[in-house]
């Protein structure tokens, strides 16, 4: 076998090879289709140029005809080729017309215009060219030829990218193959007249076919390279596997059953062959593709530490436009890809966040487009047919990858990737990578949007916030204007209140005792209600004043040692008329012997009265229980009632300034809710504590517990005590002096002491009172 005919041989099966792969990639697409045209026109001028040396001489006329009308062909569909791959070219309608030429020159081939005849060589024939043989190979190849060149430039110079690389790898070639073309059956043959160099004119296309095959696998001409790289893997296993089995079985039979029949022996040795050749099938195929992806995927990077730098990034920032740079870009580094953007939806799948490295100029990405790319799984432009939607979009976004970013509930994403660097396909390798860090990041996204919900949420909250308390201080400044200008009118108006109450109270109180002489019963009763009336008037008065003097910090305490026996029985003895007209049980108990404390008797006498006053007022029937008693720290005071109780629900504001229990306020609609809020200060004032128990319905129960030994720094003052004890102050009257009696307030001064009841703001004021009333009484 000749060099000739092997060489032949491998150039008809790589174009051949070369030629089937383009078109059963896109059988649609035109370019496809001229390229397979072209290759099928090499391979019949490769078969009849070594076919004319083989025949006799009527026949190599014919086949010498026949090589120049494959060549024809070829050179011109190679033209059609680069004029619409890889678009279409318009702009230059002179070179139409070259594609008629092919038509009119093909049946001139067979005839005596262009090969006249043949002359017998000793190395083969030479044709004989007729008159116009010379206008074919001088003139319309070599202008077919430069048309095709001109058009590769122009397309190489307008293009960029992964185009004009491609354009320039198959313009060298086809330049490298027609120029040697030229010269060994054109130029060789005319200048020395001897055709003996054409024969080799066909095998240079093993030139074209070389760089083109190169175009293919490095820089992704045609977008077939990944079938090719498995092609030849599989075409080399079942090369190697055939010669590797057929050569172990022909010295198994050689060696070991050399005689010609086959024994049960060799059946079963085959056999043994057979199940190696299963076992070492796949182990083997992995070999060679590992082998092949070496040749066709060089740029290769540590899987697993891309994997652990990749889970590291995602999770090293929780803002969202910085984690998806760093992941796009740790992306592109390692993997070393020429460009890369990646995607965010939002919730309602509009796209919330983009990053773009690598790119030229800015894209604008169309939510339709990606999220029908984000509905399979890694989408390769390589693995797709011409006519898919997918490989349009990814074509229409520059991409060549794309990698859909989902959770199991939701797709948060796509990543769209360029061609590598180097020009390498992406592997299997890479696809398993980007199936496992597609979830990684889409948790990351996940986290760094709800993050950004948050801050946002955050941030409206501040604001939000920042407006209310701005409100709130203006609201605020003018309560508290507003509660100033109250504390000034009560306290105003209660001290110019008090003043005629004082005198009025004073005038029935003398009416009462006969100073103005006696009255009759039906008048006395008249005389005491108004006594009464002006007496609770003066208790209310004085409590708006405490409530303001404990606002302006003007509530002060003035302890004397008091007998609390005394003042229990004192003050619960003034409710006994009231208790028996409403037919209630009103009864005290005193445990033991109570130690003397010192307290600010007049505030105290008050507690003691409200709590006790109150039993009373909001019992309708069954009883009302006083109780004093002591442990080794308080003196304890308790009243118990069976009355109308305090719903649960109202009890935590019970002692707030001005509050009243839903049903107290049906019982007593005159009621201020002053009374509980001035006792718990007073207690707290005396560092002792309440005590309240109720249940709505069946009774409640008020208290205090007082300290034995007072912390409080007082001035010990004697005081004579009054021949006959004045009414106690009303319920809810705890300003120290009002409601005392007179006489008795003359009583003390004509003591040389003062009364220890009367609060200092107020003793100027009775004093002025008592003068009047005793001068008129004169």
């Amino acid at each position: 076998m000749s060099l000739n005919l092997l060489i032949t041989i491998a150039a008809v099966i790589l174009n051949l090879f070369l030629g089937f792969l383009v078109f059963t990639r896109n059988r649609k697409n035109f370019y496809n289709f001229s390229f397979f045209i072209m290759t099928v026109a090499v391979v019949s001028w490769l078969l009849s140029n070594y076919a004319v040396d083989i025949v006799n001489l009527d026949v190599a006329t014919f086949l010498i005809r026949l090589t120049n009308f494959f060549g024809n062909w070829a050179v011109f569909m190679f033209f059609v080729f680069v004029w619409n791959f890889p678009k279409k070219m318009n702009k230059i309608p002179i070179v139409r017309y070259l594609l008629f030429l092919p038509i009119v020159f093909s049946p001139l081939l067979f005839t005596n215009l262009i090969i006249s005849g043949v002359i017998k060589e000793t190395w083969g024939y030479t044709p004989t060219l007729g008159i116009v043989g010379n206008l074919f190979l001088l003139g319309y190849l070599p202008m077919l030829v430069l048309a095709s060149i001109v058009v590769l430039i122009y397309k190489t110079k307008k293009s960029d990218g992964i185009e004009k690389t491609q354009l320039k790898v198959v313009s060298f070639g086809f330049a490298l193959t027609t120029i040697l073309a030229l010269v060994s059956s054109v130029l060789l043959p005319v200048v020395s007249q001897n055709a003996q160099t054409a024969i080799y004119a066909p095998l240079t296309t093993i030139f074209f076919i070389a760089f083109t095959s190169y175009a293919i696998v490095k820089h992704r001409l045609m977008d077939i390279r990944m079938v090719v790289a498995r092609s030849v893997s599989y075409s080399l296993l079942v090369f190697i596997l055939a010669g590797f089995y057929a050569g172990v079985i022909m010295l198994a039979q050689a060696y070991v059953f050399p005689e010609s029949t086959y024994s049960t022996g060799q059946v079963i040795l085959q056999i043994a062959l057979a199940l190696v050749m299963v076992f070492t099938f796949q182990p083997l195929r992995r070999w060679l593709n590992k082998v092949t992806d070496k040749i066709f995927f060089k740029e290769t990077y540590n899987t697993e530490e891309f994997l652990d730098v990749m889970a590291h990034t995602v999770g090293s920032s929780i803002i969202l436009i910085e984690m998806l740079y760093k992941t796009l870009d740790l992306i592109i580094r390692e993997i070393k890809v020429t460009r890369g953007t990646i995607a965010v939806f939002d919730d309602s799948g509009e796209i919330l966040e983009t990053q773009s490295v690598g790119y030229k100029k800015s894209i604008k990405l169309d939510k339709t487009d990606l999220i029908d790319l984000a509905k399979d799984g890694v989408v390769v432009a390589d693995e797709l047919s011409e006519n898919s939607k997918y490989k349009k979009l990814l074509r229409k976004y520059d991409a060549t990858v794309s990698i859909p970013i989902k959770t199991e509930s939701s797709t948060d994403g796509i990543l769209l990737l360029g061609e590598k660097q180097s020009g390498d396909m992406f592997s299997e390798n890479d696809i398993k990578v980007f199936e496992i860090i597609a979830p990684e990041i889409a948790v990351a996204i996940t986290n760094a949007k709800a993050y950004e919900k948050i801050e946002k949420f955050n941030v409206t909250l501040r604001q939000e916030v920042k407006k209310a308390t701005a409100e709130l201080e203006k609201k605020n400044e003018q309560l508290r204007e507003l509660d100033k200008a109250k504390d000034e009118f009560i306290s105003m108006a209660s001290h110019q209140l008090r003043t005629p109450l004082t005198a009025i109270k004073g005038y029935l109180s003398m009416l009462l005792e006969g100073d103005a002489g006696e009255i009759r019963v039906s008048q006395y009763d008249f005389v005491n209600e108004a006594f009464q009336g002006a007496n609770r008037m003066v208790g209310l008065i004085n409590d708006l004043l405490n409530v303001s003097r404990m606002e302006t910090g003007r509530f002060f305490l003035e302890p004397v040692e008091v007998d609390m026996e005394k003042v229990v029985n004192e003050e619960v003895k003034q409710l006994t008329k009231q208790a028996k007209e409403k037919g209630l049980k009103l009864e005290v108990k005193v445990s033991g012997k109570i130690p003397k404390v010192w307290v600010d008797e007049t505030k105290i006498r008050q507690v003691v009265m409200n709590f006790a006053d109150n039993a009373i007022y909001y019992t309708t029937k069954g009883s009302v229980t006083v109780s004093l008693e002591a442990d080794k720290t308080y003196v304890i005071y308790k009243v118990k009632d069976t009355g109308i109780g305090v719903p649960k629900e109202q009890q935590k504001n019970l002692f707030e300034k001005f509050f009243r229990a839903d049903n107290a306020r049906h019982v007593r609609p005159d009621g201020t809710g002053l009374g509980i809020y001035l006792a718990r200060r007073v207690i707290d004032d005396h560092g002792g504590e309440l005590v309240f128990e109720s249940v709505e319905g069946k009774g409640s129960t008020f208290g205090f517990k007082i300290p034995i030994k007072s912390k409080l720094k007082v001035k010990r003052v004697t005081a004579p005590s009054p021949k006959t004890h004045s009414s106690g102050p009303e319920i809810g009257e705890l300003a120290a002096g009002i409601g005392v009696d007179p006489k008795a307030l003359e009583a003390t001064r004509a003591a040389g002491v003062e009364h220890p009841l009367a609060d200092s703001s107020d003793k100027k004021e009775l004093e002025k009172e008592t003068k009047k009333v005793g001068k008129k009484s004169k």
